[in-house]
Order: C-alpha cells, then structure tokens, then sequence
C-alpha cells in the first residue's frame, strides 16, 4: 500500500496508475492531518456470465396442469372495486 498526497498524486499520476495497475493500493492523504480520503485500487474484470436457457422453470416441468381452470372476468376484475 502507497500513501500520497494529493499533490504527489497531481505531480506523479502517470506513475501511480502504472503501480496501480500493476496490483498497488493507493491511499491519497488530504490537508495538513493528511486525512485518507480516497484509495486507487485496480479493477478486475468480470466474469461472463452464463447463458441461461429462456423461461427458468423449463426443466421443471409444467407448472399448472389443472385444465379446468378458466380466466373469467368475474375472476379477473374480482378485487378490481376494492383498489378503487
């Protein structure tokens, strides 16, 4: 880990991202406490993702095998009065 200041930083930035690209941590130090106030740390890249197959349940089976089951309005706008 690398601590710097910010004008170190300002006067060194070409350097630092080299280092940081390599794998260093930098902390960049602000005012006369030379508080942390940010860290330069590399950006690892992401994994692929996976392709997932369309419809997520298509190995499971079917999952409504009542065939008597009709929509009906009735049962469709059942609730309908109750959210107006």
């Amino acid at each position: 880990m690398i601590e710097m200041t910010v004008g170190d930083f300002k006067a060194n930035f070409s350097s630092v991202l080299d280092k940081v690209m390599q794998g260093e941590e930098v902390h960049i130090l602000y005012g006369r406490a030379k508080k942390p106030v940010a860290q330069l740390t590399q950006i690892n890249a992401k994994p692929k993702r996976k392709k997932r197959p369309l419809g997520s349940y298509n190995h499971l089976g079917p999952l409504w095998e009542d065939e008597s089951f009709e929509i009906t309005p009735e049962w469709l706008f059942d609730d309908m009065d109750d959210l107006m």
